[in-house]
């Protein structure tokens, strides 16, 4: 063997071999005016610039700024030395998919018109998503139909459309005009064209007959310029192909200024296809689809991240061991979506406000027999999911087309459509959570697939049709408290040393259904009839906090901001156990009303609302508490959930007094939306 006449030569390769498998970091400054090296003294001025010029296993480093470009991550790193993208640490970095709308000219009445590339779904004012122009001019009244006929493409108002002037001019020329259909049948909502308008006989025509196949139930007109009355309103038509015109009613020239459009993130703004790999302590928003994508690949994490206003927050589908922590997941169509993947973990994030699900896993979404695996080995757990009661058929938690391995453990649940939607889910646990609030069932173990599941130490409650619905197989229930609802028990559960704190003396503690539907008043007749709850207990939960009673205000046009109809399942008033003089809180806002008079179904509440409630709005009846901090903890051993809500609602999940998602900037806060002031979006879910 040879060697070198240079002594250091072969130390010199030798180092070099175990430099080049050492990572790199690459920087990336959106200020500097020319694209440097990567190097920390010469950044890419792009994310882009930075990933194509990535090896496997580096980390891109991100300086605070604006970046509007789409991401692809797809050079794998390796265990131990994953692929990173990340902020610079302390610094505020957030990829855009919104463009900023200029060119705006003054037209008639206020009402400003400009051209813009593309296609327009959505018109934002900074991060306040504007109305699309309706009719009825109020936003919270819907048209009732009648009259659907698939075949011709029509249906009828049920009440005659009136001879407004506004009407003529839509349909003298129906534009870009669209109906906003609610369908009863399925329980979701679609935008379609409108083909014509026939005011005399109150006939609307659409562009695609099949969607009356459906049992359309209400409806409303939107997007035609002639129906912008109210400030901050607008519409579009398309005038060519690929370009889009706006018509905008600012409130004021400074709005003007800050109008802008989602526009990138045709699929996704960020998508992730290398394994082994990190996306961390972004701020990502405006993607007409996912803000973050993640597509077959292994060991990849998203963590520290704020997504908000996109189409979806974050999907992964057809992956293994995916990592899901601490992002803040607020006020896009979908939150977060995990389909088809080995070995998840959703863990200690806030996820809320988003337009229809909270958090979906899911097995074969493809529909296709055999056509995706299902998800298996899933832990969802010290999560904070709230606040999905606005379009479709919104759950804070879904499960469905195959899931296997499921648990959920250490979540808190509230005010939604319902908490848990489950079908096609098996071998799952449900520990230690709190599951408050809901239209419907709380949850539901639904189609008769969803089986053997574990239900332990949770307080679940306060659902306006029930506490949980039974349809499958095999369900185990112990230690749990359940609030405000009782239970239907049969020969598919074991179900024993659970407290039922009813809010009504005269509510029946269980309900068998087979062979003859009856129920039970007492722990001792439950036993007795089907051998269950021999160590349950009917009493009083000592929760430190709760509401004293729910109530779902009607989807009524006579509903107004300080008058409003209540319903409850079974019993014979929508008013009952309301009194003048309670405080009540609507939709989780936290801000305590007082009744001021009952009416039959309808309450009259002050301080008012800001505008009528939109469909479903859930209400709390607080009585004479001080305040509407809920906090469901309870004195009785070894019973319901331990977890402490506030802290989870301030982002402490592990309970050491300290926040452990991402602190959130002022101006997004402001941004958040209000849940008693619902802003439609053009497309329908």
């Amino acid at each position: 063997m040879l060697l070198s006449r240079n002594p250091i030569g072969p130390i010199t390769i030798l180092l070099w071999i175990v430099m080049s498998g050492q990572a790199a970091e690459l920087w990336v400054d959106g200020k500097v005016r020319d694209g440097g090296d990567g190097s920390a003294e010469r950044p890419f001025a792009t994310i882009r610039a930075a990933v194509a010029a990535l090896r496997g296993g580096d980390t891109v480093t991100v300086r605070a700024g604006v970046y509007r470009e789409e991401i692809t991550l797809n050079k794998a790193g390796r265990e131990g030395q994953p692929t990173v993208l990340r902020a610079a640490p302390g610094q505020r970095v957030v990829v855009s998919g919104f463009l900023p709308v200029t060119g705006w000219e003054k037209q008639r009445d206020g009402v400003y018109t400009t051209t813009v590339e593309g296609v327009v779904t959505d018109l934002f004012v900074g991060l306040e998503r504007q109305p699309i122009a309706r009719w009825p001019r109020e936003p919270w009244v819907w048209r009732l139909v009648n009259d659907c006929n698939a075949a011709a493409g029509t249906f009828r108002d049920a009440d005659g459309l009136p001879s407004e002037e506004v009407l003529k001019t839509v349909a003298a020329k129906p534009g870009s005009a669209r109906a906003y259909l609610y369908l009863s049948e399925g329980n979701f909502f679609r935008d379609v064209g409108v083909k014509s308008l026939d005011v005399e006989r109150g006939v609307i025509g659409l562009s695609d007959a099949k969607t009356l196949r459906n049992r359309v139930g209400r409806y409303q007109l939107l997007n035609h310029a002639a129906l912008i009355a109210q400030p901050g309103q607008w519409a579009f038509e398309t005038v060519e192909e690929g370009r889009t015109r706006l018509f905008f009613r600012p409130r004021s020239e400074e709005d003007l200024r800050r109008t802008q459009v989602p526009r990138l993130g045709q699929q996704r703004l960020i998508h992730v296809t290398a394994s082994w790999a990190r996306v961390e302590g972004l701020e990502i928003e405006g993607s007409l689809k996912n803000a973050v994508e993640i597509s077959r690949a292994e060991a990849v994490t998203v963590a520290d991240c704020i997504l908000h206003h996109n189409g979806h927050g974050i999907s992964a589908r057809r992956c293994a061991r995916v990592e899901l922590a601490r992002n803040i997941v607020v006020a896009n169509g979908n939150g977060v979506s995990v389909a088809s993947t080995q070995g998840v973990s959703v863990h200690d994030n806030e996820i809320g406000f988003n337009l229809v699900d909270g958090l979906v896993i899911a097995g074969n979404v493809s529909g296709r027999p055999g056509g995706e695996p299902p998800t298996t080995d899933a832990q969802v757990c010290r999560n904070y999911i709230h606040h999905h009661l606005g379009l479709g058929h919104p759950d804070n938690i879904q499960t469905y087309r195959g899931v296997e391995r499921l648990t959920l453990e250490d979540n808190v649940l509230l005010w939604g459509g319902q908490a848990l939607m489950t079908e096609e889910t098996e071998q799952a646990t449900l520990r230690n959570c709190v599951v408050l609030g809901t239209s419907a069932y709380a949850i539901i173990f639904g189609h008769g697939n969803s089986h053997h599941w574990t239900i332990e130490g949770n307080i679940i409650g306060l659902g306006g049709w029930g506490a949980i619905s039974f349809t499958g197989k095999d369900y185990k229930l112990s230690r749990n408290i359940f609030y405000g609802n009782n239970l239907t028990l049969s020969a598919e559960t074991t179900s024993d040393d659970n407290l039922y704190a009813l809010t009504d003396s005269n509510q029946p503690m269980v309900i068998v259904p087979k062979p003859k539907r009856h129920s039970l008043a007492t722990p001792s007749e439950v036993f007795a009839a089907i051998g269950q709850e021999k160590h349950g207990l009917r009493a009083d939960a000592k929760l430190r906090n709760v509401p004293a009673r729910q109530a779902w205000i009607a989807w009524d046009n006579a509903n107004t901001t300080n008058r409003l109809k209540l319903q409850q399942a079974h019993t014979k008033t929508g008013t009952d156990g309301f009194e003048a003089g309670d405080k009540v809180e609507i939709n989780g806002d936290g801000v305590l009303r007082r009744i001021t008079v009952v009416e039959g179904d309808a309450i009259q509440i002050e301080p008012p609302l800001p505008e009528p409630p939109f469909r479903g709005a859930l209400i709390w009846n607080w009585k004479t508490a001080a305040n509407c901090q809920l906090d469901t903890r309870s004195d009785e051993p070894g019973r319901g959930s331990r977890l402490d809500v506030s802290a989870f609602q301030r982002g402490d999940f592990d309970g050491d007094g300290r926040r452990d998602l991402p602190e959130v900037p002022a101006e997004l806060k402001t941004a958040w939306p209000n849940p008693n002031r619902f802003v439609l979006p053009l497309a329908g879910f």
